[in-house]
């Protein structure tokens, strides 16, 4: 991850310019004095840089908080470079330089989650496309019908951009994004077909696993009539857990092929036939089309709040289908920042939400999306900011 060490780390008066990039303010963390958070604003686009100071080395580091990362390595890494410039005579070392294109490819085809709102036309995905190999060579193929292609691995999704601009290819969206939670919000049989190839098991954490028997039931509703969820897997093991979750099903149509060779060889499984190793199919096929499901929950916030002290505030909220976790709290001269987990057990979503001294809060980087648990514990936030009562929360 791009960062920088220093000996003292400072700043410029805030907010500073410089460039295309804004530094609006510095929040520090609550009851820790050796973190903080900087707002930093790069065209339309809004992410925190965490500066932390490490008692053992005796020195600052500077990176950009992950929980608020969706753009290209290179502009993160250009913001870093404006603050490492105002710090030279103090850096100890840096891995700044000598950016790749890949890197800074800001690209019309890497979208994000709003651009799915009120998305409405024929489609196929390809979740956890990995080199990209299988996605680019069927949108070439297919250049009448539209692709998206979702993946969190950020170098992954840095190569295919790149590849899309080089092989011309337009007819793909890329996203960064838990495909899990990903797919409550697409609409109803308009998808043609849904890939999983070589799926990370998970063995020792099942819950991460994005087959499920609810990823099921959404993938059933998204996927057009005839339009097929195809598994392919290395791991026998994956493979008879998600038959498993299949033959649970009343009523569902679904193929097996072993070894069955495919047009596209993507990067692992290459290695797979290089050891030998068998590989598995599974089609689940879409029986019917589903009716439309509607997203009507508002994520919305009065223009002025009440924000108790943080040590007042309840940390954790867990009812029986979803949860609130406030993680931790910071705040500057005109900003509060809360740091929050929330919404399904299995599927969380992680937001900072920026509440303002004067003016209405609002989640960094737009809102959650609108799954039934995430609108519920957002209510509970909303009422516990709002009007400062009391609520029953867990230990």
């Amino acid at each position: 991850m791009p960062h920088c060490l220093a000996k003292e780390l400072r700043l410029p008066p805030l907010p500073f310019v410089s460039g295309k990039y804004e530094f609006v303010f510095e929040a520090q963390k609550e009851g820790d004095e050796t973190q903080s958070l900087i707002l930093v604003r790069f065209e339309e686009h809004e992410f925190f840089l965490r500066k932390r100071y490490r008692q053992k080395q005796n020195d600052y580091i500077l990176k950009c908080e992950k929980g608020s990362k969706n753009l290209p390595t290179g502009i993160i890494k250009g913001a870093l470079r404006v603050i490492a410039s105002y710090n030279e005579d103090m850096l100890i070392t840096h891995n700044l330089n000598n950016d790749s294109l890949k890197q800074t490819l800001l690209s019309p085809f890497l979208k994000q989650i709003h651009h799915f709102s009120d998305f409405h036309r024929p489609f196929e995905l390809e979740i956890g496309f990995g080199s990209g190999r299988h996605l680019l060579n069927k949108a070439r193929q297919n250049p009448s019908m539209f692709f998206i292609g979702i993946e969190i691995h950020t170098p992954s999704i840095e190569q295919v951009l790149r590849q899309i601009e080089i092989q011309g290819i337009e007819n793909v969206w890329i996203i960064n994004f838990d495909a899990r939670v990903f797919l409550e919000l697409l609409p109803s049989s308009l998808c043609q077909a849904i890939y999983i190839h070589f799926p990370v098991p998970w063995e020792k954490k099942p819950h991460r696993r994005v087959w499920s028997e609810r990823f099921l039931h959404e993938a059933m509703r998204i996927l057009d009539q005839d339009g097929k969820l195809e598994l392919r897997s290395d791991d026998e093991g994956y493979f008879l857990y998600a038959l498993e979750i299949v033959l649970r099903q009343k009523h569902l149509q679904c193929k097996i092929n072993k070894n069955l060779q495919k047009e596209v060889v993507s990067k692992y499984e290459d290695r797979w036939l290089r050891q030998h190793k068998d590989i598995y199919d599974l089609q689940v096929i879409a029986m019917e089309k589903k009716t439309e499901k509607k997203h009507n929950k508002a994520f919305i916030f009065p223009a002025k709040v009440f924000l108790r002290s943080f040590d007042k505030i309840p940390k954790k909220v867990i009812k029986t289908d979803w949860f609130l976790h406030i993680d931790s709290f910071y705040t500057s001269s005109d900003f509060s920042v809360l740091m929050v987990s929330f919404g399904d057990f299995n599927q969380p979503q992680s937001k900072f939400l920026l509440i303002p001294n004067q003016g209405e809060p609002r989640y960094l980087g737009g809102n959650p999306l609108p799954t039934e648990a995430t609108h519920k514990a957002h209510q509970e936030l909303l009422r516990m900011i709002q009007k400062g009562e009391e609520i029953e929360c867990s230990d």
